[in-house]
C-alpha cells in the first residue's frame, strides 16, 4: 500500500526531468515506506513525454499523467493530488533545482506534528534582481496577508498530510498559497531549510511579468482566508458601509442648502444617488445570504480534474 506520493508538475523539461527522476528514485530507496512518483506533464511540446515514457518502463514507482494542453502549474498539481494514493504528499519542481535528498527531512518534520512543511531556499541559486528580490517582497506580503510566517512561499518543495491538502480547493495560480489555505482549515504549518541548485537546462517559466497576477491573487487569498467560512461577514460589512453612506446622502438631499452653502444640484442628484446606495446595500446583503446558502449546500465534486487528463500511464 502506497503511503508516500511525490508529485511533480512539468512543462517542457526535456533536459531536466530525466536526471531528476534518477536522483529521486535513489532518494526514495532510502526511505522505508511504499512510495509512488506522479509526474504531471502539463502539455509539454518538447521531448518531455518521450523521456517520461522511457523512465516509466524501467520504474516500479513512476506514474505519468499527460494533460490535454498547458493548464498551468496549479491545475497540474491539483490533478496530481487527485490521482495520488498516499497519506503524505511531496511536491517538487521538475527543473532539477529542488534536491530529492531533502524529502527525508520534510517527512521527519511531518512526523513531529506538522501538517504542512514548506521548504525554504535560504541560499537560492537564482538571479537576485529578477527572481530573488521580487520573491522576498512577495513573501513578506504573503506572510502579512495569510498570517503564516514563512520565508519562502514560492518553494515548490513541500510536504503535506493528504487529509489536509484534499480539503483545499486549487484554481488559477493558487499553488503558491497552499500553506495559507491549509492553515485556514486548521493545518499546522512548519518550515525547513532546503537545498537549491542552479537550473540544469532551459529557462524559468516565471518572471516579473507575473507580478500583477500575484498581487490580484493575494487580494483573493485574503478574502478566502478571512471570509471563506462566513461570506455574510464580508458582504455584511459592504452592506453596512453602503447603508450609512446612503443615510448620509439622504441627509444632504433634504437639508437647507442655502444655510449650509451646499451646491444647489444636491437636492436633485442626492436623492437618486441615495436610493441607488440603499439598493446596493440590499444587494450586498442578499449576495451574502446566497453565498452562505451555497456554502452550506454544495459539496466538493470528485473527479473535477479528470477531463484534463488525456492519458495516464502506470509502471510497466
Amino acid at each position: 500500500m502506497v503511503t508516500l506520493s511525490v508529485i511533480i508538475p512539468v512543462f517542457n523539461e526535456q533536459g531536466s526531468i530525466g536526471p531528476l527522476l534518477a536522483e529521486l528514485e535513489s532518494a526514495l530507496d532510502r526511505i522505508p515506506r511504499p512510495s509512488e512518483v506522479i509526474v504531471v506533464d502539463d502539455g509539454s511540446r518538447d521531448g518531455t513525454s518521450e523521456v517520461l515514457e522511457a523512465h516509466r518502463r524501467g520504474s516500479r514507482r513512476l506514474r505519468v499523467l499527460r494533460l490535454r494542453r498547458n493548464f498551468g502549474q496549479t491545475a497540474a498539481m491539483a490533478a496530481g493530488f487527485q490521482a495520488a494514493r498516499g497519506d503524505v504528499f511531496i511536491t517538487m519542481d521538475g527543473d532539477g533545482q529542488n534536491d530529492p535528498g531533502d524529502i527525508e527531512g520534510l517527512l521527519a518534520d511531518l512526523e513531529s506534528g506538522y501538517d504542512v512543511v514548506s521548504g525554504w531556499r535560504r541560499n537560492r541559486a537564482d538571479n537576485f534582481f529578477y527572481r530573488r528580490l521580487p520573491s522576498q517582497a512577495a513573501n513578506r506580503l504573503l506572510a502579512e496577508v495569510t498570517g503564516v510566517r514563512l520565508h519562502d512561499f514560492g518553494c515548490t518543495l513541500k510536504a503535506y498530510r493528504a487529509s489536509f491538502i484534499r480539503r483545499v480547493t486549487l484554481y488559477a495560480d493558487m499553488h503558491r498559497f497552499i500553506p495559507g489555505l491549509a492553515a485556514a482549515v486548521g493545518a499546522r504549518v512548519g518550515e525547513r531549510v532546503v537545498a537549491h541548485h542552479p537550473r540544469r537546462t532551459g529557462h524559468s517559466k516565471y518572471g516579473l511579468g507575473r507580478t500583477y497576477k500575484l498581487l490580484t491573487d493575494m487580494v483573493v487569498l485574503r478574502l478566502l482566508v478571512r471570509f471563506a467560512g462566513q461570506p455574510l461577514h464580508y458582504f455584511g460589512l459592504l452592506a453596512i458601509g453602503t447603508f450609512f453612506a446612503a443615510l448620509g446622502m439622504t441627509f444632504l438631499a433634504f437639508v437647507d442648502t442655502t444655510s449650509v452653502r451646499l451646491v444647489s444640484y444636491s437636492t436633485v442628484v442626492m436623492p437618486s444617488v441615495a436610493v441607488l446606495a440603499f439598493c446596493l446595500a440590499f444587494y450586498f446583503l442578499m449576495m451574502g445570504l446566497m453565498c452562505e446558502l451555497a456554502l452550506r449546500t454544495t459539496r466538493p465534486r470528485d473527479g473535477a480534474y479528470a477531463p484534463m487528463v488525456r492519458h495516464e500511464a502506470w509502471p510497466a
